[in-house]
């Protein structure tokens, strides 16, 4: 699935299952110089468990287009604005790695936004 976000395409894979936001969403976060695949078996198997997936390529990874974003703190911004262009009001966030210090930094700066958050090292 992809989005436009400031003018670049942001990537995500859905699990194998068309999006669907009225399902409570799990959002993926990959670590530095990864992409989605990663996430590969969880989130087709929460896709299609009843839950909406996103699992992302974060700018400049994957089939995400632009430069990588210079600071954590961008790149949960970047993550609230993939949760606005999907019609997703509240998700919960799962990070590994660097995507977890995103997860850690989007609770910060938009909990209203956030149902749960996962960390995995």
């Amino acid at each position: 699935m992809q989005f436009q976000i400031d003018n670049a395409i942001a990537w995500a894979y859905t699990g194998g299952k068309p999006f669907d936001a009225s399902l409570p969403t799990l959002v993926f976060i990959h670590g530095a110089q990864n992409d989605h695949s990663v996430w590969a078996l969880q989130s087709r198997y929460f896709a299609h468990h009843g839950y909406g997936v996103l699992a992302v390529d974060l700018p400049g990874h994957g089939r995400s287009t632009g430069p990588a974003l210079a600071s954590i703190e961008a790149l949960a911004a970047w993550i609230i604005k993939v949760l606005d262009a999907a019609g997703v009001a509240k998700a919960c966030l799962i990070g590994h790695s660097m995507g977890s210090l995103i997860t850690l930094e989007a609770a910060s700066q938009f909990p209203d936004r956030l149902h749960k958050i996962a960390l995995l090292g």
